[in-house]
C-alpha cells in the first residue's frame, strides 16, 4: 500500500543580526536627532520664558490699574531691584499711595548749607553760594537773591535746644517732624513735593541735607532744600539805624504758621508677596535705552526718580530701591513718573544682562540685538547670539500698557529701537 510521504522543510537560515559598524551608525543619528530636539526644545522654553515674563508684567501693570480704579485710590507697582545684580529688575509688588505727612512744626530758611550762621548767598565758602552751587553733584539751585527762601527746617529734638539754636527767647509751640526717621525708613526720597501755602503751592524737594543730618552728632539740622525758591521772600530784621542788619539764616521772625504737606513714597499694599519673574528672565533696567552702549544714555526711557547719582559722582548713577508706578483711579499714570510721557521696559534674559556688565566693564559694545558677534568681554570667543527681547511699554498719560519686540533696525540705527512700540508694529515696518 502506497503512503505518501510528508514534504521536506528546508531549514531556513538564521536572519542576519547587526554588525558593530551598522549599530554605531544607529546610535550615532539617534545622538544627532537627540541633540537637535533638545535645543530646539530649549530654545523654544527660553522664548516661551520671556514672552511669560511680558506679559506677565503687562498683566501685572493692568491689575494694579484696575485695584485703582475699583478702590478709587492711587494703586501701582513697585519693581524691586535684583540683589545681585541691582541694574535688573526680577519681582514686583502691589503698592498704594502713603497719605501725605503734615506732623510737626517748620521753619522757612535761607540756605546755610555749611552752618556757620551765614546766608549763602554772602559766604563765598558756603557750597551753595552761587559761584560754588554749580559745581556741586549734582548742582545745587542757584540764589539770585539774599532773600531768597530755599530751606525747610523740621525739628527732631526739644523744645528748650530749638530756641536756644536760633536764638529766641519767645516760646513758640513747637512739635517734632521726625523726617529724618521717616528718611532713615525710606519714605522720604529726592524729588518729592510738599505743599505749602498761601495757594497751596508745590516745591520738589532734595534730600541731600537730610542725608548728611548724623543723628551721632548729638542734635543735627534736619533740613529739606527747595528746588525753586519759596514764593515769599525772606523778612528783614527791623532796624531803629539807617543801616539795616545782614541777612539772617531764619527767614521770618517766626515758625511757618500754614499747614504744610509732604508727600511720601508710596507703601506695599497689606498682605502682599512679591511676585518673581521666570527664571531667568529679568527687566534690563539699563538697556531701557534709546542707545545702551551709550553711557550717558542707559536707561534714559525711564522715569528720572528712578535713578539717583550718588554725592561725589558725577559720571555714574544707580536705580532707587523705588521703581514705582503709580495709577489715579482714572487709570492714568500719576506722581513724577507721569512726566515721562512714555516708560519702556526691556524684558531679556539674565545671561545677557550679565553679558552686557561684562562687555561695558571692558569698555567696549554690547552684543548685537540681532545676529551674533564677538562682544569687549570675549573677543576671541565664540561669536555671542542674545537671546529673546520684548518691551513692556507704559503711555502714562492715558494708562495703556503694550508689549512689542525690539525694531530690527535696533543695531544699525538705535533710535529706531522703540519704533514698534510707538507706532505699532505694523506702522512702524
Amino acid at each position: 500500500m502506497y503512503s505518501p510521504q510528508a514534504p521536506r522543510r528546508t531549514p531556513q537560515a538564521a536572519p542576519p543580526g547587526f554588525t558593530l559598524i551598522e549599530l554605531l551608525v544607529v546610535v550615532m543619528i539617534m545622538l544627532v536627532l537627540a541633540a537637535v530636539t533638545v535645543s530646539a526644545i530649549n530654545i523654544s522654553i527660553d522664548g516661551d520664558k520671556v514672552r511669560a515674563g511680558a506679559r506677565q508684567v503687562q498683566s501685572y501693570l493692568e491689575g494694579a490699574r484696575s485695584r485703582a480704579v475699583a478702590a478709587r485710590e492711587p494703586r501701582g507697582v513697585r519693581f524691586l531691584l535684583d540683589p545681585t545684580d541691582p541694574r535688573t529688575v526680577t519681582s514686583m509688588i502691589y503698592i498704594a499711595a502713603s497719605e501725605p505727612w503734615t506732623e510737626g512744626t517748620i521753619w522757612l530758611e535761607r540756605p546755610d548749607l555749611d552752618n556757620d550762621g551765614t546766608p549763602a548767598f554772602s559766604d563765598p565758602d558756603d557750597p551753595m553760594h552761587p559761584n560754588n552751587a554749580p559745581h556741586q553733584s549734582p548742582p545745587l539751585p542757584i540764589i539770585n537773591d539774599a532773600d531768597d527762601v530755599y530751606v525747610l527746617r523740621g525739628f527732631d529734638y526739644s523744645k528748650d535746644q530749638i530756641l536756644s539754636a536760633f536764638g529766641f527767647s519767645q516760646a513758640f509751640p513747637l512739635k517734632v517732624t521726625n523726617w529724618l526717621e521717616l528718611y532713615q525708613r525710606g519714605l522720604i526720597r529726592n524729588g518729592d513735593l510738599v505743599t505749602l501755602d498761601p495757594g497751596g503751592r508745590s516745591y520738589a524737594i532734595d534730600t541731600r541735607l537730610l542725608e548728611q543730618a548724623d543723628p551721632r552728632d548729638g542734635d543735627p539740622p534736619v533740613r529739606l532744600l527747595l528746588h525753586t525758591p519759596y514764593v515769599k521772600r525772606a523778612e528783614r530784621p527791623v532796624s531803629a539805624t539807617n543801616t539795616p542788619p545782614p541777612p539772617a539764616v531764619p527767614a521770618f521772625n517766626a515758625p511757618y504758621r500754614g499747614a504744610y504737606s509732604l508727600k511720601l513714597v508710596p507703601a506695599p499694599l497689606p498682605n502682599q508677596e512679591p511676585v518673581q519673574l521666570p527664571k531667568g528672565v529679568v527687566i534690563h533696567l539699563d538697556r531701557c535705552s534709546s542707545d545702551p552702549d551709550d553711557p550717558s544714555k542707559r536707561g534714559d526711557k525711564l522715569p528720572s526718580t528712578w535713578k539717583f547719582q550718588p554725592p561725589g559722582n558725577s559720571t555714574s548713577f544707580v536705580y532707587t530701591p523705588y521703581c514705582d508706578i503709580l495709577f489715579s483711579p482714572r487709570g492714568v499714570v500719576v506722581g513724577p513718573e507721569a512726566s515721562s510721557g512714555i516708560i519702556h521696559l526691556y524684558i531679556g534674559e539674565q545671561k545677557d544682562a550679565d553679558r552686557d556688565r561684562a562687555d561695558w566693564a571692558a569698555g567696549g559694545s554690547s552684543a548685537p540685538e540681532y545676529g551674533s558677534g564677538q562682544t569687549a568681554s570675549d573677543p576671541t570667543g565664540p561669536a555671542y547670539q542674545r537671546g529673546d527681547k520684548l518691551v513692556v511699554s507704559i503711555f502714562t498719560r492715558t494708562g495703556a500698557i503694550s508689549v512689542n519686540p525690539i525694531h530690527p533696525l535696533a543695531d544699525s540705527q538705535p533710535n529706531q529701537r522703540f519704533r514698534y512700540s510707538e507706532t505699532g508694529e505694523v506702522a512702524g515696518k
